[in-house]
């Protein structure tokens, strides 16, 4: 087995079927495919048994005990533990893939004998009828001058390869755009932290830092669907659960990228990476609350906060600047325009 797709499962049902249809129109058909589902509460995984036969022993079907809340960490590493092929290929239920997607990513693999193939561009889409090309900041740089955007060996670099992320080349943190040799994520230790949302940007920080040779691949193989709402990784939530678990989310990641900056020196050393790293996972997450916080005023957003961090009021407080002064910016950027 050469390929293991898995696949984080959380009533996808409108979706689930389009999204394994494409792995049966695979050209290169090598694979396995592990299904972890995250107690659905809908008909996505009685779709997914549906498709067992076409598949045959190539179907592994998963379930966690208890739903995680969102984030798909535990799906993916439950798939991670029980895959069987040399290379790892995450993919999200409501999505789907081009049906040479497989076979352009292992033979990007093998020709180029890179650990991590860097997908740079993708499809976005919120209905079949209108589709968009999506590119990395490399991608878009490339475009403005006219330049061809072809695949491209990142240097043997690991400080390089988290510049390209956190500040340079604006890298895409989905774990979706990482084809990534099994090898490099058991030796090192690589999974999924327990963050309700923002984890699979810790976890590229990771596959960029510890690949021996990246390859960024500017074909659009992906189609990534918009405000699928019921999503294991998109879960729609009330105002106030949305900031609340957000902000969670945000120290809680912020404490793992301190614990990681142990396992990772460039983060220790370099105070420009560690900043970027967390200003980004902070920039992130904000968007995730922007449509809950336009929807309160910065004193319900304090009570919220107040909370749940009663333990430190300081911090609520300070967040409420934060958003008082994000008001202020995105008032003055709309009287530019």
């Amino acid at each position: 087995m050469e390929i293991s797709v898995i696949i984080p499962l959380y009533n996808a049902e409108n979706f689930i079927g389009t999204c394994l249809a494409s792995l049966l129109a695979q050209t290169f058909q090598d694979f396995e495919v592990i299904v972890v589902d995250d107690c659905s509460t809908d008909n996505s995984l009685a779709i997914v048994e549906n498709f067992a036969e076409k598949f045959g022993d190539r179907l592994i079907i998963s379930r966690t005990k208890t739903n995680s809340g969102g984030g798909g960490y535990i799906p993916r590493n439950i798939g991670l533990g029980l895959s069987r092929g040399k290379y790892i290929y995450f993919l999200d239920a409501d999505d789907f893939i081009v049906e040479t997607a497989l076979e352009i990513l292992y033979g990007a693999a093998k020709n180029f004998d890179s650990d991590v193939i860097y997908s740079s561009s993708c499809y976005s889409f919120a209905d079949m009828d209108n589709f968009s090309l999506i590119m990395d900041a490399a991608g878009r740089r490339a475009r403005k001058n006219g330049i061809e955007d072809k695949p491209t060996i990142a240097r043997d670099d690991s400080n390089e390869n988290l510049k390209r992320l956190l500040i340079s080349d604006g890298f895409f943190h989905m774990p979706w755009t990482k084809f990534v040799e099994k090898r490099l994520l058991i030796e090192n230790e690589i999974e999924f932290p327990q963050i309700i949302s923002g984890g699979d940007f810790i976890w590229t920080i990771q596959v960029l830092y510890f690949a021996k040779k990246l390859l960024r691949l500017p074909i659009p193989l992906y189609f990534y669907r918009e405000n699928a709402i019921n999503s294991v990784t998109r879960k729609k939530r009330a105002p106030k659960e949305q900031i609340s678990t957000c902000f969670k989310a945000f120290l809680m990641g912020a404490r793992t990228l301190q614990d990681l900056s142990e396992k990772i020196p460039p983060l220790k050393q370099n105070h420009d990476y560690f900043f970027a790293a967390v200003a980004q996972f902070y920039l992130n997450l904000m968007g995730r609350t922007s449509e809950a916080r336009n929807q309160l005023g910065s004193s319900d957003i304090y009570k919220i906060l107040a909370q749940e961090f009663n333990d430190d009021l300081i911090l609520p407080f300070l967040f409420s600047i934060i958003d008082e002064q994000q008001k202020v910016l995105l008032s003055k950027n709309k009287i530019k325009e």
